[in-house]
């Protein structure tokens, strides 16, 4: 089967996400995440995930054509917003206990596609880890679920 033509967000994606500093566990969850995109055919969708408990920054970069980097004036403030949100677009039966289940179960609820689906959730753990001198334990541990969750959907 031919492979499906890489489309120009997924490229501009990649090089906004490129940062090898972050170590080898960031280097697998960006190409975790463009293997689902891949496996879709690249696909598009005027879906999102819910904006309810989004980070504000997110909203002004998608309302920037997705460039740039947002102000963030407490990244404490900024990462207990993205763990919120994480939380939220994640499916209910996960959400039944904290740290979050990890079983199987279905993903629809969370599976958008495109630009406007886990690229937002990753350049904000990106924006996170440019803001901290080190990775913090909050840090890692979302960047492990995140990698899970795309690890099973892409299953």
């Amino acid at each position: 089967m031919k492979a499906p033509v890489v489309k120009d967000w997924v490229k501009k994606a990649e090089k906004l996400l490129a940062a090898e500093s972050f170590g080898p566990a960031w280097i697998a969850l960006v190409a975790e995440w463009r293997l689902h995109e891949e496996q879709t055919g690249f696909a598009t969708s005027t879906k999102s995930h819910s904006a309810k408990a989004q980070p504000a920054q997110v909203g002004a970069w998608v309302q920037q054509a997705r460039t740039g980097t947002p102000e963030i004036k407490d990244v404490d403030t900024f990462a207990r917003q993205v763990r919120v949100w994480w939380q939220d677009i994640n499916p209910a039966w996960r959400k039944l206990s904290l740290p979050m289940a990890k079983k199987t179960g279905p993903w629809t609820f969370m599976d958008v596609l495109g630009q406007n689906g886990f690229l937002n959730v990753l350049i904000c753990l990106k924006w996170w880890r440019e803001r901290i001198d080190k990775e913090s334990e909050e840090w890692k541990d979302m960047l492990e679920d995140v990698s899970w969750v795309l690890r099973q959907m892409n299953r």
